[in-house]
Parts: C-alpha cells; structure tokens; sequence
C-alpha cells in the first residue's frame, strides 16, 4: 500500500512540471553524498623588502631616463638668478655658447671676458716723442698720462698731462745746444653717443695749457685756451678699437688744430697696447703705450 502511494505522489509531480513547460528537476549526481570542494589556489610567499642603493642596495636603472646635474651659477644653460638676471635669457630661453671658430671669439675666451674696450673709466700712459715745427730745434723724448672717469648716463672727466725734452742745433748766436722742454696740461670732460654698439661718437670740451722753454732759441712761450675735440671711437672686433678726432682749441702758439689717430690692442682682460699719432700745425706727436680699463 505505501509502494503504490509513493508511485502515486511521484507521477503526480511529473504531470505538474509537464504541465507547467519546465523540465523536470533531477538532484545533481552525488548530491547529499557530501561531494568535495574546489581546492583553493595557494597564497604566493611575501617579497623580501629591497634596501635602497645608500645602504647596500642595487642602483636604479637609467639607461632611458639619464639623471643630469643641475647647470652651475652663471652657465649658459642655467636660468635667471639674483646674481645674473640676464643668465639663459637667449633665443627660446637657451644661451648658445660663443663660438671659438674666429679669431676675435677665440681671444676674448682666451683673456676670460674683462671689460669692454669701448668703456669710459681707464688710464693710459706711454711714451711720445713730439717733433716741433721749429727752425733749429729737434725731436723731444717723453711720457704722457691720461685719465679718463665715467659719471652717470653718457657722461665723463678727462684729464692729460704730458712732458718732454730735446735739443736744438748750434747756431751762430749760440755756440751750445738750444736744449728746451715742452709740457702740456688738459682738464676737460665730455658725452658720447654709441651710433652702434660698436661705433660711439664722443664730444669732448675743456681747457688747455702749454709751455715752451728753450735755451738760445728765442721762441720761448706760455699759452692757453679753450679746446674742443670730436671723434670716433670703433670697435672692429673684440680685440682692437680704432680711434680718430680732430682737437680744435683757441691757443695762439701751441697747436690750434690737431687730428689724431690712434689703435688699441687688447693683449690682457683689461689692458691693450695703442699706437698713435697726432699732427698738429705746430708740432707732431708719435706715441706709444698701454691702457688700463676697469
């Protein structure tokens, strides 16, 4: 009796889910046979901790990263500082380094910069040897100085002192050398104007003194006035200026017009020889010697 009722229960299941379109459910093979469990995957061992390269440990890799220094101070390659705000200020903030493929670039490395040979804060002094135009009298050996201070804007003082003395020939009336000295004193100031800048024109103005002594040479004289000079001063490269001007003074024995040309080679950061002559109406000058720029 509970056979057939148990067959019962289980054909009226079947006809229900028949009825209802599903399929009939059928417990898994194994199911309540306690089956096993997926096994789990084992946890990978910790990484030991790496020690970094000041104590011991591997240095990092740079081969396509490279690490660079940071540019010095005062580099082309470094930016504006306090000291030089103009530092790598160049075409796209890059400063292109000077070129030591002309003479002039080669030579302005080479002395280490210095000051620019078309500055207005220097002395000069050398040697001249002034030639009168004078009947009886020969050359004259001496030195000249000159100082020359820049003030504020365009502006300078000038000041030259020079000396010399030779010997003029017998005569009838005097039977020894006519022996003389010749001293000349300026004290002036002036302004330029750079044209270019490696061209500047400069105006100068200020007084002149000149004294003449001589033994047996009746030609002796003390003269002054007032001198006026423009000139050029140009740079051709960075190692030699060029310099020519025409002195114009209200002196009456000593020179009253005078041009003068002169050159300057740079030899030191901040020395140059010069070489120069000036030829006057009363006298030419043939000169020689250094310049100190600072």
């Amino acid at each position: 009796m509970k056979t057939i009722f148990k067959l019962s229960a289980l054909t009226f299941v079947c006809l229900v889910h028949s009825s209802s379109g599903q399929a009939p459910y059928y417990p898994s093979a194994g199911a309540g046979l306690g089956a096993p469990m997926a096994p789990v995957a084992p946890m990978p061992p910790p990484t030991p901790p790496t020690l970094p390269p000041a104590l011991g440990g591997p240095a990092p890799y740079t081969g396509m990263s490279p690490t660079l220094p940071a540019p010095a101070a005062g580099s082309p390659y470094a930016g504006p500082t306090m000291v030089d705000p103009n530092a790598g200020m160049g075409y796209g903030g890059y400063q292109e380094p000077a070129p030591a493929n002309s003479w002039g670039s080669t030579m302005q490395q080479s002395m280490g910069g210095g000051t620019p040979l078309l500055n207005y804060s220097y002395v000069e002094a050398g040697y001249r040897f002034v030639d009168p135009k004078l009947e009886g009298a020969n050359g004259s050996h001496g030195l000249g100085v000159a100082l020359v201070m820049d003030l504020p804007t365009v502006f300078f003082l000038k000041g030259s002192f020079s000396w010399g003395s030779g010997s003029g020939e017998k005569s009838a009336k005097n039977a020894a050398n006519a022996d003389y000295t010749l001293s000349t004193i300026t004290i002036g100031g002036g302004a330029y104007m750079p044209i270019t800048p490696k061209l500047h024109f400069v105006g100068e103005v200020g007084l002149v003194y000149a004294n003449f002594q001589a033994d047996g040479v009746n030609k002796s004289y003390t003269d002054g006035g007032i001198y006026i000079r423009p000139s050029l001063r140009y740079q051709v490269v960075d190692w030699l200026e060029l310099q020519a001007g025409v002195t114009v003074s209200s002196a009456s024995d000593y020179d009253s017009k005078v041009i003068d040309f002169s050159g300057y080679f740079r030899v030191l950061p901040q020395v140059d020889f010069n070489i120069g002559a000036d030829f006057g109406d009363a006298t030419r000058t043939f000169k020689t010697g250094a310049r100190l720029r600072w």
